[in-house]
């Protein structure tokens, strides 16, 4: 069940990745209380929610747009009984490449970095995974049998071309990383990275040593044998998708609840378009006589401090490390020193 339970969280991230914008196209369900199911349009809403296409009447039939992105924003999370918390927050604004981004800041314990975001580049980014999880919605069941029965599966659902596109998007809205290094503020400046993965994804002898490398390491772990166990578990996975209210941090907000149950325990998550930056509100997995959770235990929307003030001491060239890296491989998988640097 251990193996089971794993799948089941990267389920929950399915949902989570799935909030944004395309839940409001269809814009055909009713609002409802907590545990209220929202409605397909036809009006069926009674009971959880099961794969079908209702699912995805379901998610068209509620708002998950996130609020827009603005300095002062923070959201604080925690796990289980642990006293360590970690935030989330917007710091400040920079112009970079012409474009107006925002400082996110991550910290935790004694840890704290920052990414300066293109928040519409993101918002794009984000555009394919949700039609993913539309897909995904309709039929969990369905879609699990199809991309994860195997290594090979799973290697093409992860790196196929439309994937790697979504990745490439995703890491086009990073453009500065900020850390604290020995006292120091570093900065890592990622332009040109894109670009470089780009050309060195599209080559075909990439692709191959990908898939391959990917399944020789699912294999060694053990993997096939964990989804074999995945795919004899799914007719007795129950999947639900309903609209509810719940209590966060000592507020009351709308959000929808996606779950899975199974005889020998269950996981929830709960995903809102209140809270800022980051939808999902609480996640819970009960099962092997254990119950584990995330939640957030703060909010809001000013008041964030800034931890990292000031201009970095150094700021780095990604490109400079991947190239050194490319040169030093060389002609690995195929590819000469010339293609593995993107050098034409």
């Amino acid at each position: 069940m251990s193996r089971l339970f794993l799948i089941v969280a990267m389920i929950i991230g399915l949902a989570f990745f799935g909030c944004g914008e395309q839940a409001d196209e269809a814009g055909n369900g009713t609002d409802g209380d907590a545990g209220d199911v929202v409605d397909d349009g036809n009006g069926n809403g009674n009971g959880d929610v099961e794969a079908g296409d209702q699912a995805v009447a379901s998610l068209d039939g509620f708002n998950l747009d996130s609020p827009d992105m603005a300095v002062g924003q923070w959201i604080e999370y925690g796990a289980d009984d642990m006293p360590e918390t970690l935030t989330l927050s917007v710091v400040g604004t920079e112009m970079n490449q012409g474009t107006e981004c925002y400082w996110i800041q991550i910290s935790v314990s004694d840890f704290v970095a920052q990414m300066l975001i293109d928040a519409e580049g993101m918002e794009e980014a984000m555009e394919g995974y949700e039609e993913q999880f539309g897909t995904f919605a309709a039929d969990p069941a369905a879609y699990i049998r199809e991309n994860m029965s195997d290594a090979g599966g799973m290697a093409d659902m992860f790196g196929n071309e439309e994937n790697m596109d979504m990745a490439l998007e995703f890491i086009s809205a990073i453009r500065i990383v900020k850390f604290e290094q020995q006292g120091m503020i570093m900065a890592i400046d990622l332009i040109g990275v894109p670009e470089f993965l780009e050309e060195v994804m599209d080559d075909p002898a990439f692709q191959e040593q990908f898939e391959q490398g990917f399944e020789q390491g699912f294999n060694a772990d053990g993997g096939q044998e964990g989804l074999n166990e995945i795919m004899a578990e799914l007719d007795n996975m129950q999947f639900g998708i309903t609209e509810t209210t719940v209590d966060v941090a000592g507020s009351s907000i709308e959000g929808i609840e996606f779950s899975v149950m199974h005889p020998e325990g269950q996981a929830e998550a709960i995903i809102s378009s209140e809270l800022p930056l980051v939808p999902l509100a609480y996640a819970k997995v009960t099962g092997d006589g254990e119950t584990h959770f995330v939640e957030v235990r703060g909010y809001g929307f000013s008041g964030a401090q800034d931890l990292l003030p000031g201009e970095p001491a150094q700021t780095l060239q990604a490109m400079m490390f991947l190239e050194g890296m490319m040169s030093q491989m060389g002609d690995m998988g195929g590819m000469g020193p010339g293609q593995a640097r993107g050098v034409n």
